[in-house]
């Protein structure tokens, strides 16, 4: 089966380098973010090195059952579905607690804790299961696990997540080839996995985009409506921007009261790397919340 980039987008790959170049300029930017988008930065790039050693087998999809998900418009996988490298998710999640530890000062406790833990009770601390409950969104059975090592199990989640991202990554690029001839995929869910969109973007045409909150997939959407109720309806759906920040935009819907924020590219003047914009956002998020909306996906990546 050809691994392509997910509906043949025609963006510069996302590389080490492109991620480092980006946080740069939003350092100097929006020198208040400077310590968070350090941490996330090399967080990213180490994700991005783990890609390079992951050995995942495709996941194969029969042609009938394609058919079936095609004319039901059902995603093609369930996110339980999903195939972890278990030894590089642990080597990432190793690496992401050292940076925690010496860039992430909110996180360093429990950082510690995580690490003391794995070091002294590693081979107790079978990861498996728990990467499975958090692909079922199964977070109560993930208390145990948690309450052992004396941490958060929002926490536990977070740590987690972005060590088995990689791989969930990898999947879904693969699985993207599967969808390369279909036309219709204008839904406010993922195609690949069904998972909601937690960011979009409008590409250079205006074309709306929108990005996976769990495999980070991107699929074309309608340029107008609300992503997580389909209300077309104008009246209950508005945007707000800030003249000084033009390449960004959060669309809300009064219907379901959810927002989504959303990257103009056509303002955008930097490599585009949709985790890092997630973060360096993080203030849109504060003043959508305090109009009344929700986030629809405040997932266990914790962006």
């Amino acid at each position: 089966m050809p691994m392509i980039n997910a509906q043949d987008i025609s963006r510069p790959e996302i590389t080490t380098e492109s991620i480092q170049h980006a946080a740069e300029f939003i350092q100097k930017a929006r020198p208040q973010y400077a310590p968070i988008i350090d941490f996330y930065a090399r967080v990213f790039m180490a994700q991005e090195e783990s890609r390079k050693d992951l050995n995942i087998s495709p996941i194969t999809i029969e042609q009938d059952l394609l058919r079936l998900k095609f004319e039901n418009a059902m995603p093609l996988i369930d996110p339980a579905q999903f195939i972890i490298d278990q030894d590089q998710a642990e080597k990432l999640l190793k690496k992401i607690i050292g940076l925690a530890l010496d860039l992430a000062p909110k996180l360093a406790e429990c950082a510690q804790k995580l690490s003391n833990y794995l070091e002294t009770n590693g081979e107790a601390l079978d990861l498996k299961p728990l990467f499975s409950d958090i692909l079922e969104n199964r977070s109560e059975t993930l208390v145990p696990a948690a309450e052992k090592i004396d941490i958060p199990v929002q926490e536990l989640m977070f740590f987690l997540f972005l060590s088995m991202a990689p791989s969930l990554q990898t999947c879904a690029m693969q699985l993207a080839s599967y969808l390369k001839d279909v036309e219709d995929l204008k839904k406010g869910y993922c195609p690949v996995c069904g998972s909601r969109p937690n960011a979009g973007y409008l590409d250079k045409e205006g074309r709306r985009y929108l990005l996976c909150s769990m495999c980070a997939h991107e699929w074309p959407t309608r340029r107008m409506g609300c992503v997580s109720c389909e209300t077309n309806d104008s009246r209950l759906l508005q945007y707000f921007y800030n003249e000084k920040e033009k390449e960004y935009r959060v669309y809300l819907c009064d219907n379901c009261h959810n927002y989504l924020k959303v990257v103009d590219l056509r303002h955008l003047n930097r490599a585009f790397i949709p985790r890092l914009e997630q973060i360096a956002t993080l203030h849109l998020d504060m003043k959508a919340g305090q109009r009344g909306y929700k986030n629809p996906v405040p997932g266990p990546d914790g962006l």
